[in-house]
C-alpha cells in the first residue's frame, strides 16, 4: 500500500512547496512517487518543476478525463499531479464528495509507492482534509513568531479534531544545523507542554542564495549539478520523514478507505 505524507506550515513565505518539490525528487529516485500540488493559495509547483500540466484533478470531477490522464512527467521519473482552482472548493463541501476526493486514488495505488502532497497553508478546512488523510505529516518552520504560534496552531487543530499524535518537523531557512536543532527543541518543548504529540525532527535547510536562484531558474536545488550539498540534505531529510512513525487515524484516508467515516 502507498504510502501518503503531507506537507504543510502555519503560514505562508516559509519555502513549503520548495521543501515539497525538492523532497518529492529525492523520493522519486528511489520509488514511483507522485507529488499533488494542492496549494490552492499558490498552486505554483508546476511552475518551480518547469513543466505546464494540462490537465488538472477538477478535470477528472468533471468528467473530462481519468485520473491517470491528470498525471504528468516531472524531472527525475516524478509523476506531478495539479490540484487546480477548484479542489479547494471541492473539500469545503459535503462529507462524501470529500470521500470520494481521497477514494479517488485508490485507482492509482497501484502505479505509485508514495504520494506526497503540498497542502495550502493555515489550518483551514481543506488543508485538515488532505491532512489527517495522510499517514504523515511534516510542519514546514522558520525562526520567527508568526511561524511558530501559526504551526503551533495548526499541529493543536490536527490533534484536537482528528486525534493525530505523530507530526515530522523541518526548519527552514537556518543559520546552520545547530540552529535548526535549538529551534526544534525550542518548539517542541512548547507544544508538549499543552499536547500529548510526537514531534520527530527530521533536518533543517539553510538560508542560501543558491536556492533562491534554483527557484528563480525554475530547477529544483536537488538538480543542480554544483549543488550537491543540497542532494545529500534532502535525501538524509527524506530518509528521515520515511523513518517516522505514522498517524493512526481511523477516519477518511488515502488508500484505506475502508474504515471508519
Amino acid at each position: 500500500m502507498p504510502i501518503s505524507l503531507s506537507i504543510a506550515s502555519g503560514k505562508g513565505g516559509v519555502g513549503k512547496t520548495t521543501m515539497a518539490i525538492n523532497l518529492a525528487i529525492m523520493q522519486a529516485k528511489t520509488s514511483n512517487c507522485l507529488l499533488l500540488d494542492a496549494d490552492m493559495g499558490m498552486a505554483n509547483a508546476h511552475i518551480l518543476l518547469g513543466i505546464n500540466p494540462e490537465l488538472t484533478i477538477k478535470d477528472f470531477f468533471d468528467g473530462s478525463c481519468s485520473i491517470e490522464k491528470v498525471i504528468t512527467a516531472g524531472p527525475e521519473n516524478l509523476m506531478f499531479m495539479s490540484g487546480g482552482s477548484g479542489l479547494t472548493e471541492l473539500l469545503n463541501i459535503d462529507k462524501n464528495k470529500k470521500l470520494n476526493f481521497i477514494r479517488t486514488f485508490d485507482q492509482i495505488s497501484s502505479k505509485i509507492d508514495n504520494l506526497i502532497v503540498d497542502v495550502s497553508a493555515g489550518a483551514e478546512d481543506s488543508s485538515l482534509s488532505l491532512l489527517s488523510a495522510s499517514d504523515k505529516i511534516l510542519i514546514v518552520l522558520v525562526n520567527e513568531p508568526t511561524s511558530f504560534t501559526d504551526a503551533f496552531t495548526l499541529i493543536k487543530v490536527c490533534h484536537l479534531e482528528f486525534g493525530l499524535r505523530e507530526f515530522c518537523l523541518a526548519v527552514n531557512m537556518v543559520d546552520n544545523e545547530i540552529q535548526g536543532k535549538e529551534i526544534y527543541v525550542k518548539f517542541s518543548k512548547i507544544l508538549r507542554k499543552f499536547y500529548d504529540v510526537n514531534i520527530t525532527y527530521v533536518g533543517s535547510v539553510p538560508q542560501n542564495k543558491t536556492i533562491k536562484k534554483s527557484v528563480i531558474q525554475k530547477t529544483p536545488i536537488v538538480l543542480e549539478k554544483n549543488s550537491k550539498e543540497f542532494y545529500f540534505l534532502f535525501e538524509k531529510i527524506i530518509k528521515n520523514i520515511n523513518q517516522a512513525p505514522t498517524n493512526n487515524f481511523r477516519g477518511i484516508k488515502f488508500f484505506n478507505t475502508s474504515s471508519d467515516n
